[in-house]
């Protein structure tokens, strides 16, 4: 007798272990579930879209909900969200967050695979910013692109030097606006042994960038227009991207 698995979660973690689990097994029940749009992009070209370094926003989506379901005969229902999980009878219950319709599934096995979301802390004036935004998915590339597009910002700070704070970084300087980068520790890309860091760091002064360490984030003013830090330095910026880490979703 075929399995049934449902897998809650779509992109790198879920969309991949449905596709592996199919390849293991010919005529398993797959279900995915996905709370979003889209099940399956290339996460590290988003900052690459905003920077037209990537000109085409296609090119980001790795696998349709078609594609997928044509290619690996799983069915996947995306705009639906897993609301509740009854270990005890195997059954999830979801809702589909366009049309409100609700419903339940059983399942043989669960795949969790619901991702993480940006670290927010409550910092005084961040709920007021009407320029700061996150990066993580699609949605959140497409509201960035739209408010460059659409304010034409001249300056920009990015607060966070990991993966995404660099390459959002590198993505603004390259339509030509003028940025700062804050990191609380002593170095970006704390990965990195601090004497590599060192060239990074070279590399992102020589590309016109303030670079600003061991300093964080006090205050936001002014809706966001200005940013106070906990050394006392002000920093005025039309556009902020708040990237200091995750956490499970």
């Amino acid at each position: 007798m075929s399995q049934k698995i449902i897998i809650i979660g779509g992109v790198a973690g879920g969309a991949t272990t449905a596709t592996r689990l199919r390849r293991l097994d010919e005529q398993a029940q797959i279900i995915l579930f996905e709370r979003g749009e889209y099940i399956s992009f290339a996460n590290c070209g988003l900052p690459y879209h905003i920077g037209k370094v990537i000109s085409s926003r296609d090119a980001l989506i790795v696998q349709s909900v078609q594609d997928m379901h044509q290619k690996f005969n799983i069915d996947i229902r995306n705009f639906t969200e897993v609301t509740n999980i009854d270990k005890e009878n195997k059954i999830i219950q979801y809702k589909n967050i366009q049309s409100g319709e609700t419903g339940e599934e059983s399942y043989d096995k669960l795949v969790i695979s619901t991702g993480a979301q940006p670290i927010k802390p409550p910092i005084p004036g961040i709920q007021d910013a009407k320029n700061l935004f996150t990066l993580r998915n699609i949605p959140d590339m497409d509201a960035i692109i739209a408010y460059i597009n659409t304010h034409q910002p001249q300056t920009a700070t990015v607060i966070g030097g990991g993966f995404i704070g660099i390459e959002m970084m590198e993505n603004l300087v390259e339509l030509g606006i003028k940025v700062s980068l804050v990191e609380m520790a002593p170095q970006v890309m704390a990965m990195f042994d601090y004497e590599m860091a060192q060239m990074i760091h070279q590399e992102i002064t020589d590309h016109g960038v303030e670079l600003i360490l061991n300093d964080g984030v006090k205050s936001f003013n002014d809706e966001g227009q200005s940013i106070t830090l906990t050394s006392g330095k002000t920093l005025k910026t039309d556009l902020i991207i708040f990237a200091i880490g995750v956490r499970p979703d």
